[in-house]
């Protein structure tokens, strides 16, 4: 399988989808549990393994936006599901 690549535009978008639905839903007194918590770790998921983000900024290098993981996997994704390690 060949998935394009994301870019800064999209990741942007959806990020900014997420706070805007947070941020109704909460001043309109909606139950905030089936929603993504801004305030939560963010997770990145390589194969079947997600890693919390430690930081994120530029590089000229690579020419583009970088995300530094940490080292220790949190969780497993088996099938759809999430598991937390």
């Amino acid at each position: 399988m060949n998935l394009k690549s994301q870019s800064m535009h999209f990741v942007y978008e959806a990020m900014a989808d997420t706070l805007i639905a947070w941020t109704r839903d909460k001043l309109a007194g909606h139950d905030l549990s089936m929603n993504i918590n801004p305030d939560a770790p963010m997770i990145v998921q390589v194969g079947d393994y997600g890693y919390e983000v430690q930081s994120c900024g530029g590089d000229f290098a690579h020419d583009g936006f970088v995300i530094m993981c940490k080292e220790k996997p949190v969780c497993k994704w088996v099938g759809q599901e999430c598991i937390k390690l």
